[in-house]
């Protein structure tokens, strides 16, 4: 249950990273974002595979997560779509530069004299 709401979370950061690249909007959020995939980057690489997933046969579930969720046959092309994925959303936060803010109102309106 933890294992899927992990991957769920980390599948809103992808969509978040994509959003912010598609609307060219920059802020904490994104920054967040990116750290989360980031460190689910480096604990795949270090655990050479899932790092949750000898939690989830230490507790009686040998069907790993992907499977459960896309079935046997994808399951082994989830992990490198989403970094295919993942990578090309930030290569395009690099390529197009953040949108200018518009000026904030302190919610006053101004009536000429």
């Amino acid at each position: 249950m933890l294992h899927n709401a992990i991957g769920a979370g980390e599948l809103v950061c992808l969509g978040y990273v994509w959003f912010c690249a598609l609307a060219r909007r920059r802020d904490v959020w994104l920054r967040a974002s990116i750290a989360v995939l980031t460190g689910e980057g480096v604990a795949l690489v270090v655990a050479k595979g899932c790092p949750f997933g000898v939690f989830q046969r230490r507790a009686g579930d040998d069907v790993p997560m992907f499977e459960l969720w896309f079935g046997p046959r994808v399951a082994p092309f989830a992990i490198p779509a989403f970094t295919a994925i993942a990578l090309v959303g930030a290569g395009l936060l690099g390529l197009w530069p953040a949108a200018t803010p518009a000026p904030r109102s302190n919610g006053l309106v101004r009536v000429p004299l």
